[in-house]
């Protein structure tokens, strides 16, 4: 659980510290594989327009020993906005 609170903090951060003019926050939906210490990892989140945005991640693993399925670890929500 610990990789997937870091992959998904780390994913949140990226996001808070790009200006809203970057081409990060021009794709609504996208996803990212990793593999850290032979788990294979999902990234994926989704952008919803507005003021303020609202910004999701969520984190996948697959299960390789028995389903090869993917399950979901953690997911948070968060709104970001230019100004205050």
């Amino acid at each position: 659980m610990a990789v997937a609170t870091t992959l998904l903090y780390d994913k949140m951060e990226e996001f808070r510290s790009t200006p809203f003019t970057h081409s990060l926050w021009m794709n609504a939906i996208g996803s990212e594989t990793l593999v850290i210490a032979g788990e294979q990892y999902t990234r994926g989140w989704e952008i919803k327009p507005g003021t303020p945005r609202t910004v999701t991640v969520v984190i996948y693993v697959r299960n390789q020993a028995l389903t090869r399925r993917q399950s979901e670890l953690i997911r948070a929500t968060t709104l970001v906005s230019a100004t205050f």
